[in-house]
């Protein structure tokens, strides 16, 4: 008799620890997938600023390449 006392709390102290552990694990779980979403957002942005940075670059190497000083110092070698 004593050892199904025992079996009863043990049951009972693991019921309430798996409980807990569910919590804990329900509220990380929530942060995680709020992280998640800010990161995405985060990356979407940065995609868009690179995106723009890349249309810039080409717009000023065409830019140079098309100055007259840029054109002076580095002449076009002609074929023979």
């Amino acid at each position: 008799m004593e050892t199904l006392i025992h079996a009863d709390i043990f049951f009972f102290i693991t019921t309430i620890a798996v409980v807990i552990f569910l919590i804990l694990g329900s509220i990380c779980f929530y942060y995680v997938i709020k992280i998640l979403g800010n990161i995405k957002r985060a990356s979407d942005q940065l995609e868009k600023e690179v995106d723009r940075l890349g249309d810039n670059v080409d717009s000023l190497y065409h830019t140079i390449k098309e100055s007259f000083i840029f054109n002076l110092i580095f002449k076009k070698k002609r074929g023979k």
